[in-house]
């Protein structure tokens, strides 16, 4: 009886012919797919477009991003429309609480009345004003000096980097504080004060962040080849080395206003801030404290604002640095 013949033996009759060559026409011809080799497997995408859906696609920057947006509405249109002025006194309605109405002119005090009768709604909102515009232009002017210098400075190097570095050291050794009381005793008390202030010290941070990238990019290919075509420094640093560290600037930059917004609140508590009768969150917040045991809402009301308001920034800076990561991206 002939043994069973094994698969592999069934396979390799089928493949040759009885002379012992490889039997041709057990094959297919299977060529190439044009379509398949032109279909796009996952849609073209930039690394702005990635990160911005990411972004999007995250509950907490977007509800953070929210948050920040009615913020800055409210403290620009509020204070426009409200029954009431940030200086309007009425000692007779001193310390009321949230939601009392007016009996004079039936208009609502939301969150109550200080000291002095004055609304505490509609000057938390101004002073939302003052704390949100303060935190922009230093961030702003943070953001421009620091890219600056710390660009040029990690760009060149050797002496020059040496030189800029010590004078960034000398400044950002100068206590802030001192700063501001020796701008208190030559200008008035305002947002200008505080705006150069913070300024003269506040971009050294941005600028030490952008010399270390700018120091790890620029032996990279693309920089090489620029300058072997004749690209001159300004352009190689404005055109090359900071659209790669942007990311980089607008995360740093969305978490350095929290602190603004603070110094702000602070300086302001010290009484080295807005002038009365002029309203910040550090006024009403240093108002509120003195009468915290009897009142204390009007210490509370600031206090949350500031709060809600640094978290957001600092919530979304962080989903914006998870978003810029580009490790992260699948």
């Amino acid at each position: 009886m002939a043994k069973k013949m094994q698969p592999a033996a069934q396979t390799e009759a089928l493949l040759y012919d009885p002379n012992g060559h490889i039997d041709t026409e057990a094959f297919e011809r299977v060529g190439t797919d044009a379509a398949d080799m032109e279909a796009i497997a996952r849609p073209s995408i930039s690394f702005w477009k990635d990160a911005f859906n990411r972004v999007r696609r995250s509950p907490t920057a977007m509800v953070c991003l929210v948050l920040l947006i009615l913020l800055i509405l409210g403290a620009v249109f509020i204070p426009f429309f409200s029954a009431f002025s940030i200086s309007e006194q009425h000692v007779a309605f001193s310390n009321k609480p949230p939601m009392f109405v007016d009996p004079t002119s039936g208009n609502v005090h939301i969150f109550g009345t200080d000291a002095l009768g004055r609304d505490i709604w509609v000057r938390t909102w101004a002073g939302a004003r003052v704390s949100l515009t303060v935190a922009f232009a230093v961030a702003l002017i943070d953001c421009v000096v620091g890219v600056v210098y710390g660009g040029i400075s990690g760009y060149f190097g050797g002496a020059v980097d040496n030189v800029m570095m010590r004078i960034l050291e000398i400044i950002s050794g100068i206590p802030y504080l001192i700063i501001v009381m020796l701008l208190m005793i030559v200008m008035d008390r305002g947002l200008g004060s505080i705006i150069i202030a913070y300024s003269i010290t506040g971009w050294t941070g941005m600028a030490r962040l952008v010399r270390g990238q700018v120091m790890a990019l620029k032996e990279q290919e693309f920089l090489i080849a620029a300058e072997a075509m004749g690209a001159k420094p300004r352009r190689i640093i404005a055109r090359h080395l900071v659209p790669n560290i942007l990311s980089v600037i607008i995360v740093n930059v969305t978490l350095d206003i929290p602190n603004i917004i603070f110094t702000e609140a602070f300086l302001s508590m010290l009484g080295l801030g807005i002038a009365p009768p002029n309203s910040s969150w550090g006024i009403l917040a240093n108002d509120g404290i003195a009468v915290f045991q009897q009142y204390p809402f009007e210490l509370v009301v600031p206090a949350l604002f500031i709060c809600v308001t640094m978290l957001s920034f600092n919530l979304l800076g962080d989903q914006l640095r998870d978003a810029f990561d580009p490790k992260l991206r699948r």
